[in-house]
């Protein structure tokens, strides 16, 4: 599994954190469990592997979304090890490692809290942990020792029946070590296929009250600011935006609908999806990765937007600004420039919070 895979596994395990499921987690608490987790794997200490157990029981084991996140993180991680240098220790070592913290997250939440949830939640994938971790032939006493932690999960009831003859099937080979993500795929269509056809309702609110202010939507910024000022912002007023909660408007659920196009027109391999029930276009990337509509009879661009960054039509109203102010006195007026340089940064930031939690 490449980089971007564990980035977006990474950035999904984040996003469960900052929501408030039950508490919302700061961006220094969350990158702390990151900083304990390398240090685990790379330093299989008792203290290390405790700190690293203490922290997921408080902070993911409440939560079953934290918890499946968490997995497919582990996952990624460990299928990750495949790709990094040559360094101590070895990514066989590291692989075993991650199975050791999650031996004491278990023997913790199942003997000592009798609490099963972590262990079903995490049923997916262990498997592909454990065929990570056993997929080093020639290596007898690693092996062995893969196969004595299984071993001790049966004898102890760390994990269920079911999910233990699973294990003995990713010891021998049966389960590759991406094997059990492939129905998340199917999962993934048919998340899809509902998010088309479900009614669209608005929440009460637009952003978590107990987030702080740089981690709520930046659309809780538009009321703060000011056009042609340079007034500065103000922390402490930047709150949750109230909503009426209830069906969303004909006009909403058009633009919600026209951005899963435009997303899964970009991510999809080869395949065209229309949210919106419109005919699908023909589309093209150019130079600049941007998605442009051709005219099915010339191949001319006739339109079309980038995800990221810059929509065209934003583009396009700061170059007639720019040529007006030109054509005026001469002079730019300085709020102005100001103004479009926030109107620039806030665009930005409103398209990367569209893929945002």
């Amino acid at each position: 599994m490449a980089a971007p895979q564990l980035a977006i596994a990474k950035a999904a395990l984040s996003a469960s954190l900052f929501r408030a499921d039950p508490i919302s987690l700061s961006r220094p608490s969350v990158e702390d469990f990151f900083s304990l987790l390398d240090t685990a794997t790379a330093q299989c200490s008792r203290p290390n592997v405790q700190k690293c157990r203490a922290w997921i029981v408080e902070h993911i084991t409440p939560s079953n979304a934290r918890a499946t996140a968490l997995g497919k993180y582990l996952v990624a991680f460990s299928k990750s090890l495949d790709n990094q240098e040559a360094t101590k220790p070895s990514a066989k070592r590291k692989r075993l490692h991650i199975l050791y913290i999650l031996n004491d997250t278990l023997h913790h939440t199942v003997i000592k809290q009798d609490d099963k949830k972590l262990e079903q939640a995490l049923q997916s994938f262990i498997p592909s942990l454990v065929a990570n971790a056993a997929s080093y032939r020639g290596c007898p006493k690693h092996a062995r020792k893969v196969e004595d932690l299984v071993a001790l999960w049966e004898e102890k009831a760390y994990v269920s029946p079911t999910l233990v003859a699973r294990l003995r099937d990713a010891l021998t080979g049966g389960v590759s070590g991406s094997e059990d993500q492939e129905p998340q795929t199917a999962l993934g269509a048919t998340s899809l296929k509902i998010a088309k056809d479900a009614p669209f309702l608005l929440p009460s609110h637009h952003g978590d009250t107990s987030t702080p202010w740089f981690d709520l939507p930046a659309s809780t910024w538009l009321p703060h600011l000011t056009p042609n000022s340079t007034k500065p912002m103000l922390p402490d007023l930047i709150k949750p935006i109230q909503l009426s909660s209830g069906p969303a408007t004909k006009s909403l659920t058009e633009a919600v609908q026209e951005l899963l196009s435009d997303v899964e027109r970009i991510f999809s391999k080869g395949k065209q999806h229309d949210f919106s029930g419109n005919d699908v276009q023909q589309t093209d990337t150019n130079q600049l990765g941007e998605m442009v509509l051709l005219d099915e009879l010339t191949g001319n661009v006739i339109g079309g937007e980038t995800y990221y960054g810059w929509s065209r039509r934003f583009c396009e109203k700061m170059k007639e600004r720019r040529r007006k102010q030109k054509l005026g006195n001469g002079i730019v007026d300085p709020c102005t420039t100001a103004a479009a340089s926030r109107t620039i940064m806030l665009e930005t930031t409103l398209f990367q919070q569209q893929i945002g939690p």
